[in-house]
């Protein structure tokens, strides 16, 4: 009794908690510790774009291309290259950018069996649809198509430059439930694509 009158009995509690802090606290230090190289890996490979940025993709003025974003774009640089291709992603939807040489001035609706022949290498069974004639914001010719697979769905754009040197072809591709507004979004930056004025 005179123990428990003193708080001597109470002692073994109160270790008992201080520990159990003290395990809490080295648990989620080991949790962080752990878990902080994959959480940097992450936060490495996404670079925000802020609403309006411009990304040029080619290796010069006169081989090049540009589109704008919108709000909560961001991109992918350790797996992008700005001479050859871009990956951006706003949620589901990934869009991919491409600088794509050609061998010759060829038709535009030639270039969709090129855009075939780098599905199958890039999205393995995925299906291309048949090519359509567009126009973009900026009244550039282009043609485009659907893609899609077991789990995705998206669209193909072949976009030629003024020299027809080369060509822009971007593919969007989102999971399949993905909202329309989305995709909406990721049509937008494809239409916006537009080709720097020759240099004087």
């Amino acid at each position: 009794m005179v123990a428990d009158q003193t708080g001597r009995g109470r002692a073994p509690a109160a270790t008992r908690v201080r520990l159990r802090w003290l395990a809490i606290v080295v648990a989620v230090m080991a949790v962080l510790t752990a878990g902080w190289p994959l959480l940097n890996t992450a936060v490495a490979n996404r670079q925000a774009l802020a609403s309006g940025a411009k990304v040029t993709i080619g290796s010069g003025h006169a081989s090049s291309g540009t589109v704008t974003v919108g709000r909560g774009w961001y991109v992918q640089p350790e797996q992008s290259n700005p001479a050859v291709l871009y990956i951006l992603r706003k949620s589901a939807v990934a869009l991919y950018i491409r600088h794509v040489s050609l061998a010759s001035r060829q038709p535009l609706l030639s270039m969709w069996t090129g855009m075939r022949q780098v599905l199958a290498v890039t999205f393995p069974g995925a299906s291309l649809g048949a090519p359509l004639t567009i126009r973009t914001i900026h009244g550039l010719g282009a043609i485009t198509g659907t893609v899609s697979d077991a789990r995705l769905v998206g669209t193909a754009t072949i976009i030629p430059g003024p020299s027809r040197k080369f060509a822009i072809a971007m593919v969007v591709l989102a999971p399949r439930h993905t909202r329309l507004a989305l995709r909406s979004a990721a049509r937008q930056v494809v239409l916006s694509l537009n080709f720097p004025k020759p240099s004087r």
